[in-house]
């Protein structure tokens, strides 16, 4: 019998929630797919294992009905994706299986948190089987295959595991050489139509289908901030022939109009950049995209290349208008070529996006406030401020651990600020780089932080579950159309 295989995305809407009190309501507008899940349901496939992909956040699902989906399916084992905000909602879906399920289900996990956070997930939580570190393709399609033949898994690289009372760490696997060889994400699992993103949305709605490829893992960059590096291990590159032939199969099999490129830095190495774009025009490939890239990589001739292939939104990770910040954050970059790089976006009449940090190793209110003047200098097409979080794996949150910033044994639960009372990372406490995130909004678009007696957090509140209540009809609505399409 073919094992199934159920791989889980929880439903991160409601956690978001809790970022709209430091974000706009724009970042609601981004429901994406999860690309992870999709990568390890095509190897697995190609392995021949039967897979399907629950994702709770497009349904909508709350914990204890994304628990019942998974209670109620044939499934065998049970694969989670998180990250560091979700480990609580991730423990408590699976506390839920474990109590509730009569057969005996293997549940595993993986992503970014769990890969540096690894004995200590399976501490925290006894309905964890297994944690899967990093890139996760060979290593879940290897377990699986251990644990139908009823093996012991201390052969499985890149796995940390339970065993009675007793918790395993393998050693690490090695990186993917030629990451062209992974399938193409198992699009065929997921309600695509459902997927949109913010960056889409001047483009019309309803004009395309929208979906999003990742064309690199890892980057070249070691910013404090950021555990890419570490989790990829080394920057790995797609080929652009590679790339193209996604694009191709998206707009062919799921006429896909709209692409949202997730590459920490698209822009490097230029080149390749450069070829991607002359093969979506040699191909008359009829998208238009988005990316994040560096400022210190940008030129007139690229961007208008570009614009040409279809680009409409770009993004630059600028984080501090202070460059003693961006230097001791480690971004190898300065204030000029931000400036530089922007204005030739403006000029390209591309939309730029701008994202910056407030409580930045340093960070005083004047060193802020210098970060929204910035940003009103720039006067991107929008921009976004968020608090500065040490997650685990990047070099902040060791440099906050030594420094006892952090204490040992940190609880998860809501670890996302301003929730978490005991963290303060710089010389602002939470509620200053809180009251700061609000003062950069309000000086930014010039609008107030409330409306009349309704507070902008009960309007929001309204507004989700407007969203919420219109996703579930389209979800049903898709599912029926599916349903009438298959008779």
């Amino acid at each position: 019998m073919t094992p199934k295989i159920l791989l889980v995305n929880p439903n991160y809407t409601k956690k978001e929630m809790v970022r709209l009190t430091l974000k706009p309501l724009l970042e609601l507008a981004y429901l994406k797919p999860p690309l992870g899940l999709a990568y390890l349901a095509a190897s697995l496939e190609q392995e021949g294992f039967k897979v399907e992909i629950l994702d709770s956040n497009i349904e909508a699902l709350s914990p204890k009905e994304t628990a019942e989906r998974i209670i109620r399916s044939p499934a065998q084992y049970i694969g989670f994706t998180t990250d560091t905000f979700l480990i609580p909602l991730v423990f408590q879906i699976s506390s839920l299986v474990k109590f509730k399920s009569k057969d005996s289900k293997f549940i595993f996990i993986g992503g970014p948190h769990v890969t540096f956070m690894s004995k200590q997930t399976l501490e925290d939580c006894q309905s964890i089987d297994a944690v899967v570190r990093g890139e996760g393709e060979i290593t879940v399609c290897e377990l699986i295959k251990k644990l139908e033949e009823g093996k012991v898994l201390f052969g499985v690289k890149g796995i940390t595991f339970r065993r009675g009372n007793k918790i395993f760490e393998n050693p690490d696997r090695k990186p993917i050489e030629d990451i062209d060889t992974i399938p193409f994400p198992a699009w065929h699992l997921l309600p695509l139509p459902l997927y949109f993103s913010f960056r889409s949305s001047s483009f019309g709605f309803w004009k395309g289908q929208f979906a999003s490829i990742i064309t690199s893992r890892g980057c070249p960059h070691r910013c404090v901030f950021c555990g890419s590096p570490i989790f990829w291990k080394r920057l790995r590159l797609r080929s652009p022939e590679n790339v193209i032939s996604e694009l191709e199969f998206l707009i062919k099999q799921y006429r896909v109009r709209y692409i949202d490129f997730l590459d920490s830095t698209f822009n490097f190495p230029r080149e390749r950049l450069v070829k991607i774009c002359q093969l979506i025009l040699k191909n008359g490939l009829n998208i238009k995209w988005s990316c994040d890239v560096r400022a210190d990589n940008i030129t007139p001739e690229l961007v208008n290349l570009m614009k040409k292939a279809g680009c409409r939104t770009i993004a630059f990770g600028v984080e501090s208008g202070n460059q003693e910040i961006l230097d001791r954050i480690k971004k190898n970059i300065t204030l000029e070529q931000i400036r530089k790089a922007v204005g030739i976006a403006k000029k390209a009449d591309l939309r730029v996006v701008c994202y910056f940090m407030i409580g930045l190793p340093g960070d005083t209110k004047k060193t802020v406030k210098q970060t929204i003047n910035f940003a009103k200098e720039l006067n991107p097409y929008t921009a976004f401020f968020s608090p500065t979080i040490p997650l685990p794996g990047t070099a902040l949150y060791e440099d906050y651990i030594k420094k006892g910033l952090l204490k040992r044994g940190y609880i998860w639960q809501g670890f996302y600020f301003p929730e978490k009372k005991d963290l303060n990372p710089t010389t602002l406490t939470n509620e200053e780089v809180k009251d700061l995130c609000y003062e950069a909004y309000r000086r930014f678009r010039g609008q107030p932080v409330s409306i009349g007696f309704f507070s902008v957090g009960a309007l929001i509140l309204i507004i989700y579950y407007v969203i919420y209540c219109i996703r579930r009809f389209l979800f049903f609505n898709h599912i029926f159309y599916v349903f009438q399409n298959k008779k």
